[in-house]
């Protein structure tokens, strides 16, 4: 065997002997209150599991689905075209196009999730827990 294979190869054997996702505890689901069984952090509020998409009538929930593939077809879209593209200017144009699109998508959720918590706060709830 080569000497230069052998590095790489040791390098391989020694990651998958290594169970870093097998260790009690490292996906989340051990702690008390997660669903989902991922430690999601702070962005816990992001699982569709929890809250209002669990009541939503199916013909909204199709709307909201059908929203959400367009907004992921634009995004693959643009993807398909930076990668395509060979001029770098012309990339650079498509990349701030995505980069719009992003930020603008990032705006509507935090408005939409902004009237929610004032919502929650009209009700007496703390939208906080």
């Amino acid at each position: 065997m080569k000497k230069t294979l052998f590095i790489p190869v040791a390098a391989l054997a020694i990651m998958l002997s290594t169970p870093v996702l097998a260790q009690p505890g490292a996906n989340g689901a051990d702690k008390p209150g997660n669903k989902s069984g991922m430690n999601h952090g702070k962005m816990a509020g992001m699982n569709h599991g929890d809250g209002m998409m669990t009541n939503m009538d199916p013909e909204k929930m199709r709307g909201h689905m059908q929203k959400m593939q367009e907004h992921r077809l634009k995004m693959h879209d643009l993807s398909n075209k930076i990668l395509a593209e060979t001029d770098p200017a012309k990339q650079q144009a498509l990349k701030d196009q995505q980069l719009q699109l992003m930020m603008q998508h990032h705006m509507a959720m935090r408005q939409k999730h902004a009237m929610k918590g004032q919502k929650g706060a009209q009700k007496g709830q703390n939208p906080a827990q």
